[in-house]
Parts: C-alpha cells; structure tokens; sequence
C-alpha cells in the first residue's frame, strides 16, 4: 500500500483545522479502543509455522491487519506462479505474498512509485519503483527481459485509492490475468471510522469510494460494500469482507477442464481450489527444498 498524498475528501482542506481533526478522531480511537475488552484468544498452533507468522504480524491493529491472514491464505490456493502487488508502503499485504512466494516457489513483483525495496528481503522478490500505470505499458517486456511469462496468478492492488486510478488499473493489468487467477482489492469500504473484526476502531479517510466504484463500473453492478457478501458477476466469484476499510476477492468462475489451462498444465481450477484450500497449503509446505 503506497502512502497517500491526498488531503482526504470529507475533512477541511485547511492544514491547521486538518491536523486538529485527525488529533481529536485519534483520541476518539485511542479512549473506544481503550474501552473494549480484548476478545482475541490464542489459537491453536499451526502446521505452517507462516501462518502463526501472520497471526503475530497482525496483532498490532491497522487497517489491513484483518485481511492479512486471509490473503495469504486465499493466494496459496491458487498455487502462483506469477504474484504481482501493486502498493507496498511499509510492506503488510508484503509480509503475507512474500510468504505464499517463497512456499510456492512463485515470483513476486512490488510495485510502488516510492521506494520500498527494503521492507522485504525475500529473494523471490522484485521491486520496482514505478507509477503502476506507467509499468503496466512495458510489463510485457519487462518478463520477456527476465524469462517470465507475463500471465498473472495473483494480483494485489492498494495503491492511490482514487477512482481514475483504479479504473485505469483494471483496465491496464486485468489483461495480464491467468485463466486460474485472484484479484485483491484492499479498500473497497473505506471511511472516516471504520471496524475490525474484533469490534476494535479504526480512523480512516473518505475517498469517494473511489475502489469500490471503479469496481462496481467493471463488474456492471452495484451493491451496498458496507454489507459483506459472496455473489458472481461476469465470470468472477466476489467475496467481499465489508470490515477493517474493505477487501474484496476476485475469482475466476472457472468451469472448463483444468488440463485446458496454460497448454494441458495439471493445476486445479480455481473452482477446485475454493475448496481445497488446506490441501494445497500443505502441498505448498511440504514442496520447500
């Protein structure tokens, strides 16, 4: 997730009365926050030792630290071959794709137009310092240079939150995509105040609902993001997790023979793979060297 430079819509544009806002909704967090009594329970101890990994990097509570768990979770069913993160920041939604790449043997490509290469020393990793648009145009060469097949397995996007800029990222990476491909939008209910799973709050900005929107236009539908649900919509099966500022799963509805994919290649369809998601995170473990 990139850092934002926007002043958030909704607030005053005057920096002082800005500051001042941002303070007083802080303190609102800190005293609710500080109310609650804490519901988290230890769980049960993990074959995977990266999934007690991700459970420990998302106790500190943030606005993605719902999500993590489930993108990691949601990523190494599809078993990549190709995972492209459009959006690092301090390296979160990093912290799960560096771990899916590393058991799957999956390349990783990050994305951000500031500099994040440190926040991960994954050697599946590339960083690339780049507008996303901008790298969309030589992504193609860009694999060719590296032996890379330019077809994309899992892509990650949290990056300006504006509505012109997420249409103009489906449009420019969605034909990048693989037949057997997820697409994860962070985001997609993003507020003033939002709430975690744990009841916990969260202080947000208002962005016109610039994601949710762009993607509502793509799939030709609308709905109510403050409502998590699970639809399909033009060939793709949408999960969508209302809390923690919104995360949104696309799937492909894949219904063909999975021996038709990528030249007669034996991995699953994604239909296949929604319910085998514990199988193939083993398959993933025991295949490290």
């Amino acid at each position: 997730m990139s850092d934002d430079k926007q002043t958030p819509q909704g607030f005053a544009s005057n920096g002082i009365l800005y500051g001042i806002t941002r303070r007083a909704l802080s303190v609102l967090e800190w005293a609710y926050n500080l109310s609650l009594s804490d519901p988290r329970v230890p769980e049960p101890v993990s074959e995977l030792p990266e999934i007690t990994e991700i459970r420990d990097h998302a106790l500190p509570r943030t606005d993605i630290s719902d999500h993590l768990l489930p993108l990691f979770l949601e990523a190494m069913a599809v078993h990549p071959q190709l995972i492209v993160e459009l959006g690092v920041r301090t390296g979160e939604s990093t912290f799960s794709l560096e771990r899916v790449a590393t058991l799957c043997g999956s390349t990783l490509v990050s994305v951000d137009i500031d500099d994040c290469a440190r926040v991960s020393t994954c050697k599946n990793r590339t960083f690339v310092k780049s507008d996303d648009i901008a790298f969309a145009r030589k992504f193609p060469d860009w694999c060719a240079e590296r032996g890379i097949r330019p077809e994309i397995d899992v892509l990650f996007i949290d990056t300006s939150h504006l509505y012109d800029h997420t249409v103009q990222e489906i449009k420019s990476w969605f034909p990048f995509l693989s037949q057997n491909s997820k697409v994860f939008f962070h985001d997609t209910n993003q507020r003033r105040v939002y709430y975690r799973q744990d009841k916990s709050m969260g202080i947000g900005w208002n962005s016109d609902r610039g994601v949710i929107r762009a993607l509502q236009e793509y799939l030709g539908v609308t709905f109510d993001e403050n409502v998590s649900f699970t639809n399909t919509w033009k060939g793709w099966i949408v999960r969508h997790n209302a809390l923690c500022s919104g995360f949104t799963i696309l799937e492909r509805l894949n219904l063909t023979s999975p021996n038709t994919r990528r030249g007669g290649s034996n991995r699953s369809s994604s239909r296949d793979n929604d319910f085998n998601t514990v199988d193939m995170v083993q398959e993933c473990a025991e295949s490290r060297p």
